[in-house]
Parts: structure tokens; sequence; C-alpha cells
């Protein structure tokens, strides 16, 4: 079973799954329980008529096993049929597997990316029961029959509605509706954090850290959460670099900073981390940006070197990894993630055990600790985020002067499900004097 981990690491439902990186990739989610159907095969298929407009356009089906929560991504049963490059007529895409016994659900994604006419149709989902015969499970509004919305029944959809460059309808032939995606205005992304022209390391310990850094101006430094990279920051770092000078890192022991010596790691230890990069390079009052548990790191930098930190910005961090800061269910998934990880005795989970059970342990700030911060701060969460609002608004309180917003129907992911709410945020803030 995937680790609860993959929640820091997954763009999960814009772009994790496609083919090229650009800036209005799109996935859309049919959710299926086949909880049911444990070890019988399946059969999903969808029509799709593909129109790109350029190279990087593209219309596929992808599918991925999960289990109780959404978080709960069951290794190795995703599976990936891209349609045809260019083809104005319809065709039948089949993606067959088997029901992994620790599944529960089944999402089936419509995605797409780069620019073009994309139509999908006919979601169909098959379990064969005896050899060879199969029967159908419902899809609710599969064939897109049963509403003038063309996002009815698809998840999490709210932040989709108003996606720059994206136009969802429904159109109509001999009475038929059918999907019908409209893409426009994307360019191609960097492959950031791969950038190898650009990429650079700096020692700090026992380790070596990658770093890249684009644009020009008023530093602006990027915190990936647990498990990301620099990658996680793709939707951010073109709109940031033409305002500033945006340094992004693998934190230590993920992306290609790799650590083999830690036998632990911590939230004081990555904010040294920090101040060992900034002070290579001779920076400081340098403007910080942390996402999740980057978050976490950028405030403990505030506190411990406020000489650092001109403006700080975070997005869903926490001060400690109890229940009131998270959540007990959640708690409990990643307790139950660590034991099975060390329960496979594999050295190659030692990375991921570390970095979860950073999470368990960490961090331990006191709303005192923030009062050391100086740095003029805003604190950003989604109105569904994994941090308990509670919790968000006690960190806003505790820092002198700070500010906080709640972006209303936003989730932990906005900057990936979201990023031209999320970078406006970001950008109108350090655009203040």
């Amino acid at each position: 079973m995937k680790s609860l981990l993959t929640i820091f690491f997954a763009l999960f439902l814009t772009s994790i799954f496609a083919q090229v990186n650009s800036t209005n990739n799109l996935s859309l989610v049919k959710e299926i329980s086949i909880k049911k159907f444990i070890g019988k095969r399946f059969r999903v298929s969808v029509d799709i008529k593909n129109v790109p407009a350029d190279s990087i356009g593209f219309a596929e089906l992808y599918i991925l096993q999960v289990g109780k929560s959404d978080y709960d991504f069951v290794e190795k049963t995703a599976r990936r049929k891209p349609a045809n490059k260019v083809d104005t007529n319809w065709h039948t895409y089949n993606v067959t597997g088997t029901v992994n016994n620790l599944a529960r659900k089944i999402w089936i994604y419509a995605s797409i990316g780069g620019n073009g006419d994309f139509y999908y149709d006919n979601f169909s989902l098959e379990i064969e029961d005896i050899p060879n015969v199969w029967n159908k499970i419902a899809i609710p509004n599969g064939n897109f029959e049963e509403s003038n919305d063309p996002l009815k029944d698809f998840r999490n959809t709210e932040s989709l509605k108003n996606k720059p460059g994206i136009k969802l309808s429904l159109d109509v032939k001999s009475d038929n509706h059918y999907l019908h995606i409209n893409a426009t205005g994307a360019i191609k992304t960097y492959a950031y954090g791969k950038n190898s022209s650009i990429g650079k390391y700096f020692s700090s310990g026992n380790t070596k850290i990658y770093y890249e850094v684009y644009g020009k101006g008023s530093p602006l430094l990027l915190l990936h959460g647990n498990g990301g990279s620099i990658s996680s920051f793709k939707d951010q770092i073109p709109a940031f670099a033409e305002h500033y000078r945006v340094i992004v890192v693998d934190t230590r022991g993920q992306g290609k900073s790799i650590d083999t010596t830690s036998e632990r790691f911590s939230y004081d230890q990555f904010a040294e981390d920090m101040k060992v990069l900034l002070d290579s390079l001779n920076l400081k009052q340098v403007n910080v940006l942390g996402w999740s548990d980057g978050g976490n790191i950028a405030l403990i930098l505030a506190m411990r070197y406020p000489e650092y930190v001109k403006k700080l910005i975070t997005m869903g961090a926490n001060l400690n990894p109890d229940e009131a800061a998270i959540g007990a269910k959640m708690i409990k998934q990643v307790h139950d993630d660590v034991r099975k990880l060390k329960a496979q005795n594999d050295h190659n989970n030692k990375t991921n055990i570390l970095l979860m059970e950073m999470m368990l342990n960490e961090p331990h700030i006191t709303p005192d600790d923030l009062q050391k911060i100086t740095a003029k701060t805003l604190i950003l969460a989604g109105e569904k985020d994994i941090i308990l609002e509670n919790h968000t608004k006690l960190i806003a309180q505790s820092v002198p002067k700070a500010e906080i917003i709640i972006l209303k129907g936003e989730s932990h992911f906005v900057s990936q499900e979201n990023p031209t709410l999320f970078n406006k945020r970001v950008l109108d803030f350090l655009a203040k004097p």
C-alpha cells in the first residue's frame, strides 16, 4: 500500500499523470467502489476523440486503485492508455487489471494537457465474474446524459470550474451528450528539479543538497512539503521568477538531495540546512515561502534567524504533530504506514520511514517561539486543509502582526489544484511595502 507520505508529493488531481509538463494539465476523476470485487479482473473503457493543437497537447485514460483513505494509493496498480496523437475520430480505449486485495475504490481519470480540443464519452467499468463473462458496474453520469453540468459526478471540481485556459462543456451529437474540454494558452514548462544546466549542490553537514535558481530580483526561497521536491512548485516557479530571484531546494533526503547517513530527520536540521544555503549565497533578508512541512521549516528559520527572513509565507504548516493540529485519523494512518514499511525490512524504505517518523514526532514549536519572528508574515491554509483551521488560526495569532487567509473551498494542495489563486495571494502579499 502506498504510504501516507504520498500526500506530500502527489500532485494528485492536476498533473501527476501528465505525459508532458504544461501550465494547464487537468485530471477529472470518477470514483467507483470496488471492495466487493477483490481478486476479480476488471475492464475500464472510455471513448476519446483527441484533437491536440500542438506537440504538448494530449488526452488519456488513467486508472488508479485506492484503499480506505483518499491518500492510500495501492502500489503498482496505476494504468495509463494514451489516446492517438492526432485523431478527429472517436476511438474506444481500454485498461484492464485485477482488483487488488487492498483496494476499496478505483479512480478513473480523464486526463488532458497542453492545447487543443479533447472529447470524452461513455465511461464504463466491467467486472469479470466468471471467465469471459463481463458485468457492467454503474458509473454515475458515465455517458453525460444525467445533467447539464459537465462536471457532475467528478471528484474535487470546485477549483477547476474557472481554471484559466480551460473551458468545459457538454456537446451534443444525435441527441447524445459528451464532454468537451477546450484548452488554450498552455506553455511547456521546464523539468524543474531536473534542470542540469543550472542545478547546483551545496554541502551541509553530512549531505549534499540540490537547488536551482530562476529569475532576477529580490530573493524568494521556496520550501516543498514532506516527500516532495523542487517539482512541487512547477506551477509557481515561472510566475514568481517574473518578479523575484527564485531559489528552489530539494530538502534533505528528497528529490536529488540524497542522504544515506542520517539516523533521524528533524525540522530543526532542515532549517539549519537552509541557513547554510543562504550563507553560501551571501544572502540575508530573503522572502521565504514554505508549503506543508516546508512551512514548518520556514517558521523555524524565521524564529531562529530573524535577520535572514524579510517576508514569510506559510501554507498548511503546523506547530506540533498532535490531534489538535492534524486530527486523529491522519495520525493513525501515518503510524500504520510506518509499521508496514518497517515490517518489510527493506533498506530502500529508510528515507521514507525517517520522513514519516519526523511527521509523527515533530515539530515542537510553541506560540511563544513564534513571538521571535520579526518578518512580515502571511499564514495560508485551505478551508478543507489537512491542518485543522483552529490550529492555523493559532499560528497566525502567535506571530506578531501576521495576516491570515483561509482559502475558501480549497485543500492542502491548492498550490497545485488552483495555482492561479495561490500565486496571486502570494504575489499580492510580497508586493506590499
